[in-house]
């Protein structure tokens, strides 16, 4: 077998090895293997320029987002924090809400088994807001978000969603509730719409006309005060 390569092929289940004779082809083989690695390389640099691009501006946003949703937290007695969680597969990159209710508690992962049905709603719009700055959408909707929240929370959500929403430059804001606590947090620039559905609707036209029962209630609410004035007077 002088001058001579042997050719031999094994096979197993898991793999299978080839031992050519022929020159030519090893060095073609070569070439290929050469030139995957050359361009294996080339996609690594483009995908480190381009992650060193993005990833800077996309932290500096997490951050912002995150410095807004810890101080929500903050005002209403619990703590919560906005992380980056990246992977080796694009795809799967997350964030991360952590959140804390109880003080000995440390802050957990937000799941939809761990925290009850209210702290997840009170996260959510605590979340959503502090997105609102950042957004660029013409408006957000959020329905029945204050459902299942002591009212200390309730309250704190309203009147934190009243001062976000109602800036110069904020977009649309829409809640739909079928309930709202009394005397809660209001602006100039919000407007309260009352949908009356029911089979105990009055056929009378202009009986129990909304407006009008509001603007009745306020000049009652005037007419006590300036009685209670004259009173205090006299």
């Amino acid at each position: 077998m002088s001058g001579e390569r042997m050719r031999f092929a094994c096979s197993t289940s898991d793999m299978k090895v080839f031992i050519y004779d022929d020159d030519k082809q090893i060095e073609a083989l070569t070439k290929i293997l050469e030139d995957r690695e050359k361009d294996t390389r080339r996609v690594e640099r483009e995908i480190k320029n381009a992650r060193d691009r993005w990833q800077p501006a996309l932290e500096q946003l997490v951050a912002s987002i995150g410095k807004k949703f810890s101080a929500a937290f903050d005002r209403i007695g619990c703590a919560g924090e906005i992380r980056i969680s990246p992977h080796d597969d694009y795809d799967k990159w997350a964030i991360d809400i952590l959140v804390k209710f109880r003080d000995n508690e440390k802050l957990q992962l937000l799941t939809g088994q761990r925290q009850s049905g209210g702290e997840r709603s009170l996260t959510t719009i605590l979340y959503l807001m502090s997105l609102t700055e950042e957004a660029r959408t013409p408006f957000s909707l959020v329905d029945e978000i204050n459902q299942g929240m002591d009212q200390r929370a309730e309250r704190a959500v309203h009147n934190s969603l009243v001062e976000v929403t109602c800036k110069p430059d904020s977009a649309q804001y829409f809640l739909i509730t079928p309930k709202l606590l009394p005397d809660l947090d209001y602006h100039e620039r919000m407007k309260v719409l009352c949908v009356n559905n029911g089979e105990w609707l009055p056929e009378t036209p202009g009986l129990g006309h909304m407006n009008r029962m509001i603007e009745n209630f306020v000049q009652l609410n005037r007419d006590r005060v300036s009685r209670d004035r004259s009173f205090r007077a006299g």
